[in-house]
């Protein structure tokens, strides 16, 4: 009878040491799939080994979210036919000193560095006056800038200002492509999505500003579109400087960033403005999601979660312990990832933390923080959650 309650008092204080409970509800910047889709696993080879570990944090070191980028667009890029260039292709600028790209497109003729002319007014430029630099694809790739074979780069000369130029290049045989930008123009195109990821099949929005300076413009022609990572093209709406973007439910079969295309010009005060401008966002199909639950074991700070798994591939759980320090403040303390193959279905992955990544004087109570969910496979996150838990 001693010997059964030895057992029995063991068992208990061992239990004490495993606390479960469900993870706190998804907060509004948090990605969470509200249902579940198969998909094929790509052609590719997929590593299928597990893996797990844990490192330690400085917990002086604070951790910020992830925001989606701002970018910012001074350029604009044209497709021009041999005709119109041999004719002398229209180009508008806003600033003094525009740097021009051409580059030919699959088959056409290189654009030999000094077979460019630009004219204004009605009248040819003198070589000599045209340019304050230029240089070759030879140049160019020396120099690490990844351009196609027989492109060149020019930069207008300072001294003709800005205003409306043609472009000739009289041995122009094929398609090119005509990049302008001008790095000194007041006249920004900004775009921004809400965040930087979606799930196939949810809507996002995308800012979208014409700007000189601190003042808005509005914009006669603004055109936007989301390009896959395989190419196809989806028109998006819109409205009061907002892109409206429904993530296609198919997804793309070839892994990588999707980017959002906005295409804007304007008129102001006789000026004519062209900006073009891009942002990537990652768009994941929902092949599987944490199922809501977890299993916290306080001796070992190893947390296990329960997922619902849709397709067959390799998912990735990574998090962030915070502990408690002697101040009674919560401070990263360990980063923890894993990563296993698994089977559709009901299964668990493991965020190992450890105990001996603890500072001295850091213990509970304990919260898992930037917790995400990842489909390596198909390389997408499936699910984070800015605060998954506190213990």
């Amino acid at each position: 009878m001693r010997t059964y309650r030895i057992l029995s008092c063991l068992s208990l204080l061992l239990a004490a040491g495993v606390q479960a409970g469900e993870l706190l509800p998804a907060g509004a910047g948090d990605l969470r799939p509200a249902s579940l889709v198969s998909a094929p696993l790509p052609e590719r080879a997929v590593e299928r080994a597990p893996v797990q570990f844990a490192w330690a944090l400085d917990p002086a070191e604070e951790i910020t979210a992830a925001v989606a980028h701002r970018a910012e667009s001074r350029e604009y890029w044209l497709v021009a036919e041999a005709g119109q260039l041999r004719r002398g292709l229209d180009i508008d600028t806003t600033a003094p000193g525009a740097v021009i790209r051409i580059s030919p497109e699959t088959g056409a003729r290189p654009v030999p560095a000094g077979g460019v002319r630009v004219g204004r007014g009605g009248r040819w430029l003198a070589e000599a006056e045209s340019f304050q630099r230029r240089a070759a694809a030879a140049e160019l790739r020396a120099a690490g800038m990844a351009v196609p074979e027989g492109s060149v780069v020019l930069q207008l000369a300072a001294s003709h200002g800005r205003g409306r130029f043609q472009l000739q290049v009289p041995e122009a045989r094929g398609r090119y492509l005509v990049h302008v930008f001008e790095p000194d123009s007041p006249y920004v195109l900004s775009i921004q999505a809400e965040r930087p990821r979606a799930l196939a099949g949810e809507s996002l929005e995308v800012a979208v500003a014409l700007s000189r300076g601190r003042q808005r413009l509005g914009a006669s022609r603004l055109e936007a579109e989301l390009v896959s990572p395989d190419g196809q093209r989806f028109p998006l709406q819109l409205r009061k400087g907002v892109a409206h973007l429904s993530a296609p439910i198919q997804g793309s079969a070839v892994p990588g960033l999707w980017e959002v295309h906005v295409f804007a010009g304007a008129v102001d005060g006789g000026q004519v403005v062209q900006r073009e401008a891009r942002t990537a966002i990652e768009i994941s199909r929902p092949t599987a999601r944490l199922a809501g639950g977890y299993r916290l074991d306080a001796r070992t700070l190893h947390v296990e979660l329960p997922v619902q798994v849709a397709a067959a591939g390799r998912y990735e759980l990574r998090g962030t312990l915070y502990a408690t320090g002697p101040d009674g403040v919560a401070r990263p303390v360990a980063q923890a990832h894993t990563a296993r193959w698994l089977q559709p279905g009901s299964r668990k992955l493991s965020l190992p933390f450890g105990v001996r990544l603890l500072p001295p004087g850091y213990g509970a109570p304990f919260e898992v923080r930037h917790l995400e969910l990842k489909d390596q496979s198909r390389m997408g996150t499936l699910e984070t959650r800015e605060l998954a838990l506190r213990q």
